[in-house]
């Protein structure tokens, strides 16, 4: 079953779009402090700011977490459709990126296996008998469709036993100018400031040095802060945790 959300955090900035646009477009002067947008500026904003929120969905380095969502295999069936409405119910992610099986032989102590995730070269040509039947799949191959993406798991699971999935987990789009935007901390002022840089096109008018400034560092924050630990190992050490260049580089004992 699809992880069910968590409640609000303390600490995260909650805010309406309405109040985003606003406050982005008195950052660049097109409308004054206490000054409302009009209807359809506003309207336009929503417009703007959605498309913020999605193209910052398709850059890993803007997705705060991985989400974990376990759904059941049915003996015998091999390809899932994964989103909203389909096999495993959920919000289609914008990446999936990696997948396991959960034996289930024993319920009260679970069994992960990864599983590989085959690409369109890896089905196609190493893939060549896709009916095959199996305790348990091995792979999967993503055919990333939208809005429903399907899952081909390989071989043919003939035991009941659950897929785990582990994705992005997406940003939130405004479905209205009042509908609640809760914003994942370090986000606020990098949605605030970015959004202005992008409206101001709309209105013509030039982007101050200080908010271009403020929008470049604050993302590069979040960038930073959700950037992927990347440590060089090696089968040749002893050391569970692999290679570490920076003690080495510095002389520190690991």
């Amino acid at each position: 079953m699809p992880t069910p959300p968590p409640p609000s955090p303390k600490n995260a900035v909650i805010t309406n779009a309405n109040d985003l646009i606003r406050s982005s477009l008195r950052l660049i002067g097109a409308i004054a402090p206490g000054e409302q947008p009009a209807p359809d500026e506003a309207g336009d904003g929503l417009i703007v700011f959605n498309e913020m929120v999605d193209s910052w969905n398709a850059d890993r380095l803007a997705i705060f977490t991985t989400r974990i969502d376990d759904f059941p295999l049915i003996a015998g069936k091999q390809s899932y459709t994964l989103g909203t409405g389909g096999d495993f119910d959920m919000t289609r992610p914008p990446q999936i990126d990696s997948m396991s099986v959960i034996l289930l032989n024993n319920p009260n102590n679970p069994v992960e296996i990864p599983l590989a995730m085959y690409t369109v070269d890896d089905w196609q040509n190493d893939i060549p008998v896709k009916n095959v039947d199996s305790t348990f799949p091995l792979g999967c191959y993503d055919d990333g469709g939208f809005p429903l993406r399907t899952l081909n798991f390989w071989p043919i699971p003939q035991q009941v036993n659950n897929a785990r999935i582990y994705s992005w987990q997406p940003l939130q789009l405004a479905t209205s100018l009042q509908a609640q935007v809760m914003l994942p901390p370090g986000y606020a002022e990098a949605f605030r400031y970015n959004l202005a840089i992008r409206l101001a096109p709309e209105y013509a008018v030039a982007v101050p040095a200080s908010v271009a400034t403020i929008a470049v560092e604050s993302l590069a924050r979040v960038k930073t802060m959700n950037a992927p630990e990347l440590t060089l190992r090696s089968d040749l050490l002893a050391s569970p945790s692999g290679y570490n260049y920076k003690a080495d580089l510095f002389g520190i004992g690991w």
